[in-house]
């Protein structure tokens, strides 16, 4: 274990997590700075779901575009994290100087993540007139009202607003989440 090291929340763009962890892994290695990071964690969870009678698994990020990253948090290692394409920074403090996540906080998220919090929330969550946003695809972003709920083969009507009329989205229940 590295000494003085904490967990740091890295902002990504939401979707590209996996890819930036990659790039991350790469540039330390390139620059022979992996001894200063001792792990990589996108909190996500194995989801099943049934789509036209087949199963099929998929990962559900918990966070998406959060990344976190226990480390001994350098200066050249700050830059080398935030000049890595799709990062937007550090959450936490201020860009400069990132606060670190508590250990309790990200023992409470593991736990989540192996209770399966996620898929129990696939399974039942959804239900007509609900608002959700759709967080994948073309429309990633949009707003919108639950009209039907597929549970045999997880997908949902979606109405969203585009040019001022309800235009209805056949859409995945992992590609929307509940409006906050």
């Amino acid at each position: 274990m590295l000494d003085e090291t904490n967990w740091y929340i890295l902002q990504a763009y939401a979707g590209f997590e996996q890819k930036v962890k990659l790039l991350i892994e790469k540039q330390l290695k390139a620059r022979k700075m992996e001894s200063l990071v001792e792990e990589i964690f996108i909190p996500s969870e194995e989801v099943t779901t049934k789509k036209k009678g087949k199963t099929r698994t998929s990962q559900v990020t918990y966070f998406p575009g959060y990344i976190l990253i226990k480390m001994k948090l350098t200066d050249d290692l700050w830059h080398v994290l935030c000049d890595i394409p799709r990062v937007s920074g550090f959450v936490g403090g201020d860009q400069k100087n990132p606060l670190p996540v508590p250990e309790k906080e990200l023992a409470d998220i593991r736990e989540q993540i192996q209770s399966g919090v996620k898929q129990a929330e696939i399974d039942s969550t959804f239900s007509a007139g609900q608002n959700v946003v759709v967080i994948e695809g073309p429309f990633a972003e949009f707003n919108g009202v639950i009209d039907t709920v597929d549970r045999e083969h997880n997908k949902l009507i979606v109405l969203v607003s585009i040019f001022g009329r309800a235009t209805p989205l056949e859409l995945d229940f992992d590609k929307v989440r509940l409006a906050t």
